[in-house]
């Protein structure tokens, strides 16, 4: 790992909880193995690009890092209904390549939270700059494309991992709500893991009071990084 340069960014209203701030250390890095990625994941560091970034908030420590437990985990009743609504999508993974058609999905996925769950309206300019953070990434990420009847409904943004997955952000279609395509994703990642042996998939921040973020603990059992370091296994959903 070539960390060129840290900061810790100033205190500002929080994006997880408004009525909080946050503060972010941040490290740059213009060289990252999977392997030492995996390594500062473990220790609640995540990672958009070449930025890598964990809070250091003064008062606040809701920010739980979370992990699903590959061979424990079973699908709930309302995850199984997504499994069997998804069968006839079709995944392929490769490389990040941003394109028109991607971007326009992405907007689209956007306007929907505004009205839904009240996300900040997108600006095209941060929203092209986001997707292009995304994919310059110091080893290379993976693009999981979502299709149904050739048609582009959903992608997530996977960094491989030696013991599993790391899931860093993904978008899709308001179209098709019934197939809850957001916890087709997850469950899609898991499922790749399993077959390829892999014990984790990694979801980021858990934030227990984040509605946008309620989704997280339904994936039972998970594991949620304690503030002593310990990985510690939730078997009901909080």
């Amino acid at each position: 790992m070539k960390v060129v340069g840290r900061f810790l960014s100033t205190p500002d209203q929080c994006g997880y909880l408004p009525d909080r701030d946050w503060r972010l250390e941040y490290e740059y890095v213009s060289e990252l193995t999977p392997l030492e990625y995996m390594e500062k994941i473990r220790q609640g560091w995540r990672k958009y690009g070449h930025a890598l970034f964990r809070p250091v908030c003064k008062n606040c420590n809701e920010c739980q890092p979370i992990r699903i437990v590959v061979d424990k985990f079973e699908p709930n009743r309302s995850q199984k209904r997504s499994i069997k609504s998804n069968q006839d999508v079709i995944v392929t993974i490769g490389h990040a390549d941003l394109d028109r058609v991607k971007f326009d999905l992405y907007m689209r996925h956007h306007d929907h939270h505004v009205e839904s769950v009240g996300w900040p309206t997108p600006d095209i300019r941060t929203s092209i700059s986001h997707l292009n953070s995304l994919s310059d990434n110091p080893f290379p990420i993976e693009e999981w494309c979502h299709y149904l009847d050739e048609e582009l409904i959903g992608v997530v943004y996977v960094d491989p991992l030696p013991d599993g997955f790391s899931a860093v952000y993904s978008f899709y279609t308001p179209d098709y709500q019934k197939r809850s395509l957001g916890t087709w994703m997850i469950l899609a990642i898991i499922e790749r893991a399993r077959q390829l042996g892999l014990p984790y998939v990694y979801l980021g921040y858990y934030v227990e009071d984040c509605r946008s973020m309620k989704y997280k603990s339904k994936f039972l059992p998970h594991e949620i990084r304690g503030l002593d370091g310990v990985w510690r296994e939730i078997s009901r959903e909080s």
